[in-house]
């Protein structure tokens, strides 16, 4: 026997044995007469298709281990299958293609006889006899083997699972395509990383698992060979950050659920860096190609043309994803023109190699990270890493100028949207610039994408690239140095954000145009201001509006930016009919120019006013105002900034438990991402908890924040200060000078992390 026909008798994808082979074992097995018959008679039995839906043992796989996470797309999947044809499972290696199919078939119900025909081991000539086999079609001397099978089922009803159909697509095609319109009672489901591209076909790409889903299936698995494992309070969140790095693929979810019995959930998450020495090991009973999440990927990879592996190894460099253009713009040299990557992407995507989101207004392309960690091993087999890593950076270069020249003039939330994509790209080129000794290079991606970063994603990580690069910038790199220190003002407080946006007016004296120096400027004023220093702040302040002035640039939202801050400046003074002047000129400019996202920083510091004025109520509703009108436009900056007014205001109202809410909504969205927003909230939350009477958490959460304050030389606003002195009044009510002294200096040493931590607990 052939090694395929052994293939299929072991995995029951045939049941017509052929009477020479039950020959030759009943000579081996030595039977007597009558125990070949009964040999003869239970073969022929097991042959003979028969029972209806998935009863049959004859028909389907019996599953032996519980599926889980596929509700919704089995629901899809039945709708599909009733209302068509053809319809094909699409989705990347380890996807759960089949086991979807298998358990589609097994809730459809009703008489209809359902065939299973995987066809891993067989190649494209032994498509059709794999089919015949499984339907009991018998091959006969006097026609084609394609021409019995269409006649054994031209008037049968059933549905036929194709499993496994992308090594052998077009053959697989061509006889689904003459079954389909010879048979008009046959159905088929099948199962492929690419479709078959068939007429009348119908695909449904099967997607990732979803969170819940994923961490089902790992405790599901988990369990299997741990019985003790459970998902606990403790370790939930690194189950959940494993399956997110494992793009929520069943297969690499169990493989990795299989380790838990030598590796802990932590270990498994801090080692995905050798996933594919973690990701082996399955099933001894697998087809080879699922026993490790390497050979899955390979199975496809070795499906590819010269070209498709060339354009899907350069692809690894792109860690977050990526546009056509700039595929274009990495993965082309003179082997590869640029009018080519677009139908070798679409080949990749159509063969479940790279996900493709046409969702957005320009489409995005990404690899998979298990895909990408195996791309990125062809890319270094190939020799090209290095290469292709500094065109990615200069790439990322380009990206970051063209950010920083449109902010001026694109209103924020489009801008962040139409970069924030990018970020991750980013960070791999600034890594990789820095790890070449090129800071030029690291400097200019993280002063481009610093207000990107600043926006949702924090202060810390573009402050800690830009501190990098800075000290290893050259003399002759003005314009370049300016940039960056401007860029570190933006995610730095207090003096040294003054500091930082006075040196890169040092070094763009010269340079640059009048737009760059008034935001400059606004950096300059808002760090004195954050250090109390409000007479200094007024001057720079004065200047960036002459020079608005002096060029002619008073409708543009930098000198809508300037009146803002000299309102802030002046209600600092206490200036209030002043301030609401210089804020009612700034939002009516703001809002003729779109933006939005400054009009809700206008309104918030309008409640500010109102707020100094001892008016609470109407702060809180013009706070809760701004609160909606940044969700409304997703900036969540600014709905953390009004969400912890809204706390200080339901607090000087005496009304705790929404200050609670208010201020634990603040630090959820702030946490991670915006320092002194967190400190706020956390601010906000100690003066609740010691007015509820827990004062020791409360003192050692303002040990945090005073440290906070103190570290960054900032000093508190008015609303900041009101809310301190009610926390430090409750503080001194409930405990000794002794105790909040020890328990201040406990909070001075915590994290963020930490400190949000116990903050939350209550």
């Amino acid at each position: 026997m052939s090694v395929n026909g052994i293939g299929a008798l072991e995995r029951g994808y045939r049941r017509s044995p052929q009477r020479e082979t039950l020959a030759l074992l009943a000579q081996a097995l030595d039977l007597d007469q009558e125990q070949r018959a009964a040999f003869a008679a239970t073969a022929a039995s097991s042959a003979a298709p028969r029972g209806h839906g998935v009863a049959a043992p004859a028909t389907l796989p019996i599953a032996v281990r519980s599926f889980v996470g596929r509700d919704a797309e089995l629901r899809e999947i039945d709708a599909l299958i009733r209302e068509h044809r053809l319809v094909t499972l699409t989705g990347t290696g380890g996807i759960g293609k089949t086991q979807t199919a298998l358990r589609a078939a097994a809730a459809l119900g009703g008489p209809t006889p359902i065939y299973f025909v995987g066809l891993a081991p067989f190649g494209a000539d032994s498509v059709v006899a794999a089919v015949a086999s499984a339907v009991g079609a018998q091959e006969t001397p006097v026609r084609p083997l394609l021409e019995s099978l269409i006649g054994h089922l031209k008037n049968k009803t059933l549905l036929l699972i194709l499993d496994n159909c992308e090594h052998v697509v077009e053959r697989a095609a061509a006889v689904t395509d003459a079954l389909l319109q010879s048979c008009p009672r046959v159905r088929v489901l099948a199962t492929s990383r690419e479709p078959l591209r068939t007429g009348g076909e119908h695909t449904y790409r099967l997607p990732s698992l979803s969170e819940q889903g994923a961490v089902e299936l790992f405790a599901d698995r988990a369990r299997a060979v741990d019985h003790r494992f459970a998902v606990t309070d403790e370790n939930a969140r690194l189950v959940a950050e494993l399956c997110r790095r494992l793009d929520g693929i069943p297969l690499a979810i169990e493989l990795a659920a299989a380790r838990v019995n030598t590796l802990p959930v932590r270990s498994l998450v801090e080692r995905l860096d050798e996933r594919f020495r973690i990701l082996s090991g399955g099933e001894r009973t697998a087809l080879p190609r699922h026993q490790t999440m390497h050979a899955t990927i390979d199975w496809s990879y070795n499906l590819l043309d010269d070209r498709e592996r060339l354009v899907f190894a350069r692809l690894a460099v792109f860690p977050g994803g990526f546009t056509l253009e700039g595929a274009e713009a990495v993965v082309c040299d003179p082997s590869l023109e640029r009018t080519d990557v677009f139908e070798i992407l679409s080949s990749l995507a159509e063969k479940s190699l790279v996900v493709s989101d046409v969702d957005r207004a320009e489409p995005r392309f990404r690899l998979l990270e298990s895909t990408r960690a195996f791309a990125a091993e062809k890319l270094a087999e190939n020799g090209e890493g290095f290469v292709l890593a500094r065109r990615h950076a200069q790439w990322a270069a380009g990206l970051a100028e063209r950010a920083r020249r449109s902010a001026a003039t694109t209103p924020v939330e489009p801008w962040v949207r139409t970069f924030e994509p990018e970020l991750q790209s980013a960070r791999a080129a600034i890594d990789w610039a820095l790890a070449s000794d090129d800071a030029p290079l690291a400097a200019r991606i993280a002063a481009g994408f610093a207000g990107v970063w600043r926006m949702n994603h924090g202060f810390a990580e573009p402050r800690r690239w830009l501190e990098a690069a800075l000290p290893h910038l050259d003399g002759g790199e003005t314009e370049l140095t300016a940039r960056a220190w401007y860029a570190l003002s933006t995610v730095t407080f207090g003096m040294r954000k003054a500091e930082a946006a006075r040196r890169a007016l040092e070094f763009d004296s010269n340079l640059g145009d009048a737009g760059d120096r008034v935001a400059t400027l606004y950096q300059v004023s808002q760090g004195l201001l954050e250090a109390g220093r409000v007479e200094e702040a007024q001057a720079a302040n004065d200047r960036a509006l002459r020079l608005c002035r002096e060029n002619g640039s008073m409708h543009s939202r930098r000198y809508a930016a300037a009146l803002e801050m000299r309102a802030r400046v002046a209600a600092r003074g206490d200036r209030l009919d002043e301030a609401r002047q210089y804020y009612a000129e700034a939002l009516s400019l703001t809002s003729a120019l779109g933006d939005e996202h400054e009009a809700i920083l206008i309104r918030t510091n309008v409640a500010e006013l109102d707020s100094r004025a001892g008016d609470f109520a109407r702060a809180l509703e013009s706070a809760e105002a701004a609160v909606e009108a940044a969700r409304r436009v997703r900036s969540h900056h600014r709905e953390i900034t009004a969400l912890a007014n809204a706390s200080a205001y339901r607090i000087l109202l005496g009304d705790s438990k929404g200050a609670r809410e208010s201020a634990r909504e603040a630090l959820e969205l702030a946490r991670g991402t915006q320092p002194r927003d967190a400190a706020i909230a956390l601010q906000h939350l100690a003066t609740v908890a010691a007015h509820d009477g827990d004062a020791r958490r409360a003192a050692r959460l303002r040990g945090y924040v005073d440290a906070w304050y103190r570290n960054e030389e900032c000093e508190r606003e008015l609303t900041e200060r009101r809310t301190y002195e009610m926390l430090t009044e409750a503080l001194r009510e409930r405990l000794s000078d002794a105790e909040i002294a020890k328990l201040v200096r406990e909070g001075e040493q915590l994290s963020e992390e930490r400190a949000v931590a116990e903050a939350l607990a209550v």
